[in-house]
C-alpha cells in the first residue's frame, strides 16, 4: 500500500546511526580472485566462490572426516585497520549441514598478539553473528585494536566423527552505534555478575525499540574508543577507576551523555550535575513498588513504570539543569519522597538497577530516554514499534497470526468476531505508516504500539487451555514474592492456572527451613520455616509443591561453613589450581551430605517432589582436586603421570569425563531410590542443561541416562531465549534424546539473566511446548516482577480451565 514499507523494514532490521564498516563483503568475481585476498588455514580446503540468492558468496570447506587430524577450518587476511571505534562486528554464516552446531571464533592479530570471540551458528540457515567488543579476549600480547594485521576466521570441529561439511560466509562488518554501554572486563564478568544482568536488561530492552547499542570494556574505555557517539550508559559499575572517570568527564564535556545506575562515582558529580545521596532500604516489602514520571521535555515517557526494587541510593541535582523525572511509589500508591530519575543536560542518573519487571513500560522508560539525549534515534525506533506490531506471541506477520485466529479458534462466531477486530487494528497501523513516510517518527509511535496492544489482548483471548498439562513456576526466593504471606502466592498462582510451584528452600550450604543437617539461614529465623508455610497454602489451593535444592554450590552459605569445607579438602579446584566454592561431588562427606539433606526434606514434609539443580559440575575446567586426582585412581586404576594435563585435554581426557559423570549421576541414583522407599509416589526431577551431549562433556550432567534409568519423573531443561526457532529447536532435540521415557517441561526464560519476555512472547513459547507435546512448561521465575507483569496474563489465556499434570496421571 505504501512505497516506503520495503524501507521501513530496512531500517527495523538493520538502522543505525552509527557507521557500518565493511571489512570484507566476500563478494569477489572468482575464486581465484578470493585466495589472492583470503589464506586457507592449514588442512581448510582452497577457498571458493559460490552463489546464493544470486549474491556471490564464500565458500568455506571443512574436510573434518577427511583429515581427522584438524580441528578448525579456516582462513586469514592480511589487513591495516585502526578497529579502535567500532563495538561490535558482524558476519552471515550458513551451514551446509541441517543439524549444525558449530563455533564460530572471529579473531584480529595486532603484533605479537591475538584478539579472539566465539559464537554458535546453529542449523542451516543465514544467521547473523554479533562479536561484542567487550567478549574479545586477549592472546599473548596483542599491541591495540589501533594496530589490526590480520583477520581470522574459523568453525571448529563439532565431534570427532564429524563428516566433511562447508560453510558459506558474506557480509563481515565493524559497526559503531549510537549508544555503548560500558561492561567490566572478560575476566571480572563472572564475578561483576549484577553489572552484566543489568547491562543484558538494558540492551535488550533498547534493541526491542529499534536502537543497537555497543559494548566497551572498562579497561578499553577512552575518548578515542568512545568516538562520536552519543550516550554511555553505565549499568551498575561500583569498581569505575579513576581513569575510566577521566574519559567519561571529557566526554560530556564534548557533547556526550551519561546514563549511570545505583551508584554515582564522586569524580563524576560536577560534570554530570548530580550528586550522590543516601543509602534507602524499605522496612517491608512493597515499599518501592513503582515510579512515576514527568517531563514535558522528554518525549514519550511513560507516565508510571513498574518495579519491585529492594534498595536504592537517592541522588541529588546540583547543576546543569538536573531535575527529578521520577518518584518512587509503594505498593499501596503512596509517594516515598525518593527520587528515581533523574536528568540533567550532561545525562541521568536512576536510583536502582534496570530489573525486568513491566518490560512494555520500562523498554518506552529506556527508549525516551534514549529519544531524549539522541532524537536522530527516532526514525529508527518508530520503524522497529511498527514492525512489532505484526509481531505478536510466536508469530512475525499478521497473515500468520489471522490465519492461526481463523483456524484454531471456535465456535466458527468467535472466529470471525476475533478476525474482525484483527482487521480493524489495521487502520490504526496504516496512520502510523503514514506519519512515519511524513518524517513524523516520533509522533507515529502511539498508534504502532496501540495497535500492537490490541492485536496483543486478541491473541491472549484467543488462547487455548489444554485440561491435562504442567504449569510450573520456578521461585528463587524461599519465601517468595511475598515475605510472610505464601496464601497469597499460591492463590495468585492457582488463580492464573498454574498447578506446580518448584521453591528453591536449600542450598549446598544452606537451608530455610529447620534443618538438622545444613546451617539454618537468617529467612528461616526471620519468617520460620518456608517448606512447611509453603506447603500448607499451596495444597490448600490445588498446587503441587516440588522442593528445589541447589546442590554443590556454596554461594549462599554462611562463611564459616566454606571455611570448614575448604579447610577439610571438601571443595573443588579448578585446572589452574584456583579455589572453587563448590564441593567436590566425588568426595564421599560430600556424597552423603547431599544425599542426607535432601531425603530430610523427604522424611520431614509431604512434598509432592524433590528438584536437582546445579547436580553437575560448575563447568569442564573443575574438579582438579588433589583428592579428585586420587579418588580418580582408586576408581579406575588409571595411574596419571602428567596431572591435570593428561585428564583435562590429554590421553585421559574421555575417562576423566566419564568417571565426573558417574560421580552426578551416582547422585541422582541415590537419592531417587531412597526417597522413593521413604515417601512412594514422590516425584523427581531436575533442572538442566538444554544441549546434550554437550552437557555431558562440559558440566558432566548425563539426564538422558537418568530419564531412561528410571530416575526421573520428569525434567525441565532451561531453554531461556527470545528465538522461538532456537526455543523448539532445543525441545525437539531433548525429546529425540529422551524417546517419549519421561513428560519434558521446557523452561521459558520470562525473567532470566539474558532475557525479558512480555507476555505474548512467554505465551507464544507455551504454544510451542503445546505443539511439540512437550506435557507442559516451567517459567522462570517467579518474583514480584513476574507475578505483577506476567502472571495476571495467564488468568485469561494459558491457564484459564485448569489443568493436571501428565506425571501425576502416569501409572
Amino acid at each position: 500500500m505504501f512505497q516506503t514499507l520495503p524501507c521501513l523494514l530496512a531500517l527495523t532490521l538493520g538502522f543505525t546511526t552509527g557507521n557500518n564498516q565493511v571489512l570484507d563483503e566476500f563478494n569477489y568475481p572468482s575464486s581465484t580472485e578470493v585466495r589472492k585476498n583470503w589464506q586457507e588455514l592449514k588442512g581448510t580446503l582452497p577457498l571458493a566462490m559460490q552463489k546464493s540468492n544470486d549474491q556471490n558468496v564464500l565458500l568455506l570447506s571443512a574436510p573434518f572426516s577427511s583429515n581427522r587430524e584438524i580441528p578448525r577450518a579456516g582462513m586469514d587476511k592480511s589487513v591495516k585497520l585502526d578497529l579502535t571505534t567500532p563495538g561490535v562486528f558482524t558476519v552471515d554464516v550458513k551451514p551446509e549441514a541441517p543439524d549444525s552446531n558449530h563455533q564460530v571464533s572471529l579473531y584480529f592479530k595486532s603484533g605479537p598478539g591475538w584478539y579472539s570471540a566465539a559464537r554458535s551458528v546453529k542449523g542451516n540457515n543465514w544467521q547473523t553473528l554479533r562479536f561484542l567488543k567487550s567478549d574479545f579476549r586477549p592472546e599473548d600480547k596483542p599491541a591495540g585494536w589501533n594496530n589490526i594485521d590480520t583477520i581470522r576466521l574459523v568453525v571448529w570441529r563439532e565431534s570427532d566423527s564429524e563428516p566433511n561439511t562447508h560453510f558459506q560466509i558474506r557480509d563481515l562488518k565493524a559497526i559503531t552505534n549510537e549508544i555503548v554501554i560500558i561492561v567490566p572486563d572478560p575476566g571480572q564478568q563472572q564475578k561483576d555478575t549484577n553489572t552484566v544482568a543489568a547491562a543484558d536488561r538494558i540492551e535488550g530492552f533498547l534493541q526491542t525499540s529499534g536502537i543497537n547499542c555497543d559494548r566497551i570494556s572498562e579497561s578499553e574505555l577512552t575518548i578515542t574508543t568512545l568516538g562520536k557517539r552519543s550516550v554511555a550508559i553505565l549499568p551498575f559499575n561500583p569498581d569505575l577507576s579513576a581513569k575510566a572517570c577521566g574519559t567519561l568527564n571529557q566526554f560530556m564535556e564534548q557533547g556526550g551523555k551519561v546514563f549511570l545506575n545505583f551508584h554515582i562515582p564522586p569524580a563524576l558529580e560536577k560534570n554530570l550535575g548530580i550528586k550522590k545521596g543516601s543509602y534507602f532500604k524499605p522496612e517491608a516489602p512493597g515499599g518501592l513498588a513503582s515510579i512515576r514520571l514527568k517531563d514535558s521535555k522528554i518525549l514519550g515517557l511513560p507516565t508510571e513504570v513498574k518495579q519491585a526494587s529492594w534498595n536504592l541510593v537517592t541522588g541529588i541535582p546540583s547543576g546543569h539543569g538536573a531535575r527529578i523525572v521520577g518518584q518512587w511509589y509503594d505498593e499501596k500508591g503512596k509517594s516515598t519522597g525518593k527520587p528515581a530519575l533523574i536528568v540533567s543536560d550532561r545525562g541521568a542518573y536512576f536510583s536502582h538497577l534496570i530489573l525486568g519487571d513491566d518490560p512494555i513500560q520500562k523498554q518506552a522508560l529506556l527508549t525516551a530516554l534514549m529519544g531524549h539525549f539522541q532524537p536522530a534515534l527516532w526514525d529508527s525506533i518508530a520503524a522497529a514499534t511498527i514492525a512489532q506490531a505484526d509481531q505478536v506471541g510466536p508469530f512475525q506477520t499478521f497473515a500468520d497470526l489471522r490465519q492461526h485466529v481463523v483456524t484454531t479458534v471456535t465456535p466458527a462466531k468467535s472466529s470471525e468476531l476475533a478476525a474482525r477486530d484483527l482487521d480493524r487494528t489495521t487502520t490504526t497501523l496504516n496512520q502510523a505508516r503514514r506519519l512515519l513516510e511524513q518524517n513524523q517518527a516520533f509522533q507515529s509511535i502511539p498508534f504502532a504500539r496501540t495497535c500492537r496492544e490490541k492485536r496483543v489482548k486478541i491473541y491472549l483471548l484467543t488462547r487455548a487451555s489444554p485440561p491435562r498439562e504442567a504449569r510450573a513456576v520456578w521461585d528463587h526466593s524461599p519465601t517468595g514474592p511475598y515475605p510472610g504471606d505464601w496464601n497469597r502466592t499460591c492463590k495468585e498462582l492457582s488463580d492464573a492456572g498454574f498447578n506446580m510451584i518448584i521453591p528453591n528452600m536449600l542450598w549446598g550450604g544452606l537451608a530455610h527451613y529447620p534443618s538438622d543437617v545444613l546451617p539454618r539461614s537468617t529467612t528461616y529465623e526471620k519468617y520460620g520455616d518456608q517448606i512447611e508455610q509453603c506447603l500448607k497454602a499451596a495444597h490448600q489451593h490445588g498446587l503441587e509443591v516440588h522442593v528445589w535444592k541447589v546442590n554443590h554450590n556454596l554461594s549462599t552459605a554462611p562463611q564459616a561453613f566454606v571455611k570448614k569445607m575448604r579447610d577439610a579438602g571438601r571443595t573443588q579446584v579448578s585446572v589452574t589450581g584456583e579455589p572453587s566454592d563448590w564441593l567436590n561431588p566425588a568426595h564421599p562427606e560430600n556424597f552423603q551430605l547431599e544425599v542426607d539433606s535432601m531425603l530430610e526434606v523427604v522424611r520431614k514434609y509431604p512434598v509432592d517432589g524433590i528438584h536437582f539443580d546445579y547436580i553437575r559440575y560448575p563447568n569442564d575446567r573443575h574438579d582438579y582436586s588433589d583428592y579428585s586426582r586420587q579418588k580418580f585412581e582408586a576408581d579406575t586404576g588409571i595411574k596419571v603421570q602428567n596431572w591435570p594435563a593428561d585428564c583435562y585435554n590429554g590421553t585421559l581426557k574421555s575417562q576423566y569425563r566419564d568417571w565426573r559423570a558417574a560421580q552426578i549421576t551416582r547422585l541422582v541414583e541415590t537419592v531417587q531410590r531412597e526417597a522413593r522407599k521413604i515417601r512412594p509416589g514422590i516425584k523427581i526431577s531436575a533442572a538442566v542443561f538444554r544441549e546434550y551431549p554437550d552437557c555431558r562433556e562440559w558440566v558432566a550432567q548425563d539426564w538422558p541416562l537418568w530419564a531412561k534409568n528410571g530416575y526421573l519423573d520428569f525434567i525441565c531443561p532451561m531453554d531461556y531465549t527470545d528465538n522461538d526457532t532456537q526455543f523448539r529447536i532445543w525441545i525437539e532435540d531433548q525429546q529425540k534424546h529422551l524417546a517419549g521415557s519421561i513428560p519434558v517441561y521446557p523452561g521459558i526464560g520470562a525473567l532470566s539473566s539474558r532475557t525479558t519476555l512480555s507476555s505474548d512472547r512467554i505465551l507464544g513459547q507455551v504454544d510451542m511446548t503445546r505443539k511439540l507435546n512437550a506435557g507442559g512448561f516451567t517459567v522462570f521465575s517467579l518474583n514480584p516482577q513476574t507475578i505483577s507483569s506476567i502472571i495476571p496474563d495467564f488468568k485469561q489465556s494459558a491457564g484459564k480451565v485448569k489443568a493436571v499434570p501428565p506425571h501425576r496421571l502416569k501409572k
